[in-house]
């Protein structure tokens, strides 16, 4: 997914994490995947945090690989982990804020997603 046209997010934070301001990346077995891209997250760096949702009545084990592309090069981040009824998790407390190349410089031209893995679980969390 091309970053060139995300929208710059706005001075009111309020509005950065409000629904219209997540970019869909894709939605698996109830599994909903978005991210808010941000210029100089850093106040240097390109970043990027997702949002992951589970529009399940059930608890979700999910993993995948995200992929972050620059013009000359690219990184991956391994996620993993699960996700109760109706549960959100997004941000840095989650684990799920980056900045890929915070030691080069380099602009961050894509973000991708591989290997999506969603499985419900027993009501109890287990598998």
């Amino acid at each position: 997914m091309s970053l060139g046209q995300a929208p710059l997010p706005s001075s009111d934070t309020s509005r950065a994490w409000h629904d219209d301001a997540w970019t869909p990346i894709v939605e698996q077995e109830g599994l909903q995947v978005s991210y808010i891209y941000y210029p100089e997250a850093d106040t240097e760096h390109d970043g990027v945090v997702l949002r992951l949702i589970n529009e399940n009545e059930s608890p979700v084990r999910y993993s995948f690989t995200l992929i972050f592309r620059a013009p000359t090069a690219d990184t991956t981040a391994t996620v993993d982990g699960r996700l109760g009824p109706g549960e959100m998790k997004t941000g840095d407390a989650a684990g799920l804020f980056w900045v890929p190349f915070r030691n080069e410089d380099r602009s961050l031209g894509e973000i991708g997603l591989r290997g999506l893995s969603v499985a419900r679980l027993r009501p109890d969390g287990s598998d």
